[in-house]
């Protein structure tokens, strides 16, 4: 009774895990997508008006300047959307670089946010995604599959399709084992209309 008690906390644990890994991925992606849309407003809104030479001038003599803005824009704009946990760790980060007076790097950033939230050298996603099983809904099996499918590589169609099919709920599997999916989209898309 006690392993299994146990092994739901693991369990727990691994989900808890797995959600903040996909949160930081995805707070990753927005960063790198607002940096690009910043960066490239700012280098039309800097060559409208402005010949070529005075713009080369104004760049060489500013560069240093233009780099540390935009590290510190790129450092508000994620800690902007950091919550709970995440937020109350940003604020101790940034008083500590404040009081040692060091600056935040953006991979100071990157380093210090991936030390405190991201996944440890020893997890070994390969493992976790072979071993996936749904335990709740649907819904949440598929997120949880496809966040630790981002995670792995060198997988083929049929190895994520036979994973998938083989952490679904029996139910739901024997109801679309007979029409052999070929792909994780159709495992997936079949998987849906069963579970209605």
């Amino acid at each position: 009774m006690l392993e299994a008690g146990l092994g739901g906390v693991q369990e727990g644990v691994q989900r808890m895990e797995m959600s903040m890994m996909g949160k930081m991925h995805q707070l990753e992606e927005t960063i790198n997508k607002l940096s690009e849309a910043l960066i490239s407003s700012k280098a039309l809104l800097s060559n409208k008006g402005e010949s070529s030479h005075s713009n080369t001038n104004r760049e060489s003599n500013s560069r240093p300047m233009h780099e540390e803005n935009e590290t510190n824009q790129k450092i508000s704009l994620a800690s902007f959307h950091l919550e709970g946990e995440a937020n109350q760790w940003w604020q101790w980060a940034r008083r500590t670089y404040r009081e040692e007076r060091r600056t935040m790097t953006w991979e100071a950033f990157e380093e210090e946010l991936w030390t405190r939230f991201g996944p440890t050298d020893c997890e070994d996603f390969d493992e976790a995604l072979s071993h996936i099983k749904q335990v709740g809904s649907l819904h949440d099996y598929q997120s949880e599959f496809e966040k630790l499918g981002n995670r792995v590589h060198g997988w083929t169609q049929k190895a994520l399709v036979g994973t998938f099919m083989g952490g679904l709920k029996p139910e739901i599997a024997e109801g679309i084992r007979m029409f052999k999916p070929q792909s994780l989209k159709e495992a997936i898309s079949l998987a849906r209309m069963k579970d209605e």
